[in-house]
C-alpha cells in the first residue's frame, strides 16, 4: 500500500522485529525483578516500581532507537549516506537491543529459578 522500495520494507521489518523482541524481554524480566505479589488490584500493580521503571526504560529505549537508526538510514538528509555510517548506526542499535533486552531477561530468569512455589 505505501509502495516502498523493497530496501526500505527489509529495514523497518528489521528495526521493528528487534525493538519488539527488546521491549518484550525487557518487560517480562522486569516484571520477574520487581513483582508486587501483595497488591490485590492488577490495574494498580503496573504503577509500583517496577511498571515505572520499566515504562522510563522502554520510553528511553524507544527513543534512542528511533534516533540511531533515523541518523543512519540510508534515505535521510536528502541524499544517499555512507555505507559504513549506515552499518555502523545498525551495529549500535542491534548491540544496545541485545543488551536492554536479553540482560534483564537473564536475571529475570534466573530469579524465577529461586521461586517458592
Amino acid at each position: 500500500m505505501l509502495k516502498m522500495p523493497f530496501e526500505r520494507t527489509i529495514y523497518f521489518v528489521f528495526a521493528v522485529a528487534v525493538m519488539t523482541f527488546t521491549l518484550n524481554g525487557l518487560a517480562m524480566g522486569l516484571g520477574t525483578l520487581y513483582p508486587n505479589f501483595k497488591e490485590e488490584n492488577p490495574s494498580k500493580i503496573v504503577s509500583g516500581f517496577g511498571g515505572t521503571f520499566c515504562l522510563v526504560l522502554s520510553f528511553i529505549y524507544i527513543l534512542s532507537s528511533v534516533s540511531i537508526l533515523g541518523i543512519g538510514s540510508p534515505w535521510g538528509m536528502g541524499g544517499e549516506q555512507a555505507i559504513g555510517k549506515v552499518l555502523s548506526c545498525l551495529l549500535i542499535f542491534t548491540a544496545l537491543s541485545y543488551l536492554l533486552g536479553l540482560v534483564p531477561l537473564k536475571a529475570g530468569m534466573k530469579k524465577a529459578g529461586n521461586f517458592e512455589y
